[in-house]
């Protein structure tokens, strides 16, 4: 089966999570992109300082700190590592070419350099953890479809910051699903779905990390009953769903609040 993969360079989670699907497919992956949008990227409709400030808030500032920083090391190092030669770039376009792999920068996942890549490679399936919607044209080029990971049980949460909501609706479990992409964000058919509980102190946190941590596997797993044709997938029924947007400072306060006092019981 040919793959494709087209993502964005994250050093917090995204990167991880491809370097397993490079590792456990290498073979059978013809080329990995990169987009110019990262995780913080907002759309049009959205205010950028709102999402930061609701983020920063939810992880906290322990937290944040420390990602910032992890996040400003890697990309300096990328830096450096186009003057001082010794110095291996973090950068996930440095690890898939290293194992083999031809790799694109892009602007956006609908780019028309990116489409007529596309075209020429002419892949089954493209796995997309960009944060583009994607377009009509880029959705009908590879021949089983495009596959997206969501940190969620679809079709509950769909759209942004899905563990933040889990929490924030006192839901006792969420989980990672793999599904295929259409024009209506999180709404395609579902090949996989993972589940993990929230621990009764689970915070935003911990939660990413439970869902980042079972996610390679449930792309492997999707890929490979694709590659054998024999798979059943599950509705992600519109009638069903729920879909977030970027909380307000009000809902993030509330959220803080009902961590505190969860851990003032814990104690």
């Amino acid at each position: 089966m040919r793959i494709f993969i087209v993502t964005m360079d994250d050093f917090s989670y995204i990167n991880e999570f491809i370097k397993t699907i490079v590792d456990r497919k290498q073979k059978e992956i013809i080329g990995l992109a990169v987009t110019k949008k990262g995780r913080f990227s907002v759309s049009k409709s959205e205010s950028k300082i709102a999402y930061l400030l609701s983020l920063m808030l939810i992880m906290g500032i322990k937290n944040s700190t420390r990602q910032f920083f992890t996040i400003l090391w890697a990309k300096i190092k990328c830096a450096l590592s186009q003057i001082f030669p010794f110095i291996a770039s973090p950068s996930i376009l440095n690890y898939a070419k290293d194992k083999g792999i031809p790799i694109y920068t892009i602007g956006t996942a609908n780019d028309n350099k990116l489409i007529e890549i596309l075209r020429r490679l002419n892949p089954d399936v493209i796995v997309n953890q960009s944060q583009d919607v994607l377009g009509k044209e880029f959705l009908s080029i590879p021949k089983i479809g495009v596959l997206n990971r969501h940190n969620s049980l679809l079709p509950k949460n769909r759209g942004r910051l899905s563990p933040f909501w889990c929490i924030y609706k006192s839901d006792k479990e969420t989980g990672v699903s793999i599904h295929f992409v259409t024009e209506k964000i999180d709404g395609g058919e579902i090949v996989v779905q993972k589940k993990v509980p929230i621990e009764k102190d689970g915070d935003f946190i911990s939660t990413v990390k439970k869902c980042y941590h079972i996610a390679p596997e449930a792309m492997i797993e999707a890929l490979d009953l694709l590659e054998r044709g024999s798979y059943s997938l599950i509705q992600n029924s519109d009638f069903e769903s729920t879909e977030n947007s970027i909380p307000s400072l009000k809902q993030v306060f509330s959220y803080r609040s009902m961590l505190w006092k969860k851990r003032r019981k814990r104690k």
